[in-house]
């Protein structure tokens, strides 16, 4: 948990979404992408609102939509929804307004 709260400190929330929004058609960006969104928020609601504000919610969406034939960034970013949902009402809107329900 600590290792968590220092990476959204030093700005991993940030980079690793905006890794995802410029690479949105690259299959391995988007699968490790959206596992480092996913193990930055997972009960961290602190990086849950960095990611949000960084636009992790949509881009997460977008990677699902772009890569839905490959069942290897189906799995981690359906993950990394879970974890940007679970304590944030704000995120399950984001996400739902993205198109993730």
């Amino acid at each position: 948990e600590a290792n968590e709260a220092r990476l959204g400190e030093a700005g991993a929330c940030e980079a690793v979404t905006a890794a995802l929004r410029a690479h949105p058609e690259h299959r391995r960006v988007a699968e490790w992408a959206c596992r480092a969104a996913g193990g930055l928020a997972v009960l961290n609601t602190a990086n849950c609102a960095r990611l949000a504000q960084a636009g992790a919610c949509e881009a997460v969406v977008a990677a699902l939509r772009a890569h839905v034939g490959r069942a290897d960034v189906v799995q981690v970013a359906c993950g990394a929804m879970v974890h940007l949902a679970a304590n944030s009402e704000a995120n399950r809107a984001t996400l739902a307004e993205a198109g993730a329900c």
